[in-house]
């Protein structure tokens, strides 16, 4: 059930108080800019989770609303996802992921997880100075817990930013496009390759694509070693539409099942 903590499953309600990170001022150095057509506040798109054709669940991916980090306007995004009944029996799943991304630079600067599936339970929270290139990790699992302090290349992505910051940037067919992304336990070069484009059917519709395989070489938002593609619109949005992971057997799916912009399709529960 490895897609499952990949897709915007963010399977979980983040319930657990986070301990006492170490303080992570703000730098003084100048912020960076970028350009985003693809997104903004009140976006939601519901995915439907197949295993093969069975149905597995659904996730969704919502821009929230704006905040103030640092003193600067940022987007709060979750996603969340999790099993139906069916699949509860099983492998319940209960994922949360939620981040505070620069409206203007289109950086992380905090970052959430709980992850429930199966006996798997991890909680965990970064917080960065995205110009000094600066984090604060903690991370509670079953029966442990740790905190550090390290450094990042500046403004970096964590798991879920990634996504959206891919989103603004142009896509070519034959060209990668490389992000530097922390997951807290390390950070490592996301390389997206733009394969091509494909008309692609899913019960939200029909859409031009882009068909991109992200790879890596650590745990995360996009699985490694090409084991997933993701059809994203050929519009400005470059929404996903559809994701498609192999595993030992068989694979799973989420394909678009709804979206708005204007969040008036319901959220899913993260509850038991």
């Amino acid at each position: 059930m490895k897609f499952f903590g990949a897709v915007p499953l963010v399977f979980l309600c983040w319930a657990a108080a986070a301990a006492e990170l170490p303080s992570v001022p703000a730098s003084t150095a100048p912020w960076r800019t970028e350009t985003n057509g693809a997104f903004g506040v009140g976006e939601s798109l519901l995915f439907a989770i197949k295993y093969g054709f069975v149905s597995a669940g659904s996730a969704t991916m919502e821009v929230r609303s704006t905040e103030t980090v640092h003193d600067r306007m940022v987007y709060h995004i979750v996603s969340a996802a999790r099993t139906n009944s069916t699949i509860d029996v099983f492998f319940k799943v209960r994922d949360l992921n939620e981040t505070w991304m620069d409206s203007e630079g289109l950086f992380s600067h905090r970052f959430r997880q709980a992850i429930h599936e199966g006996r798997y339970i991890r909680d965990v929270e970064s917080r960065f100075d995205p110009v000094a290139g600066t984090f604060a990790f903690w991370r509670r699992g079953k029966n442990s817990e740790e905190t550090r302090n390290g450094t990042i290349p500046p403004f970096v992505q964590d798991i879920l930013t990634s996504l959206y910051y891919v989103r603004t940037r142009t896509l070519v067919p034959g060209q990668d496009i490389v992000v530097d992304v922390n997951s807290g336990a390390k950070t490592w070069s996301l390389r997206i390759k733009v394969k091509g484009m494909e008309k692609i059917s899913v019960p939200a519709g029909k859409f031009e694509c882009y068909r991109v395989e992200p790879l890596i070489s650590g745990d995360g938002l996009f699985l490694q070693n090409g084991n997933l593609e993701v059809w994203m619109t050929a519009d400005s949005r470059h929404m996903p539409v559809l994701m498609r992971s192999k595993v030992m057997v068989g694979s799973f799916t989420a394909e678009l099942k709804a979206y708005d912009f204007e969040r008036t399709t319901p959220r899913i529960s993260v509850g038991d």
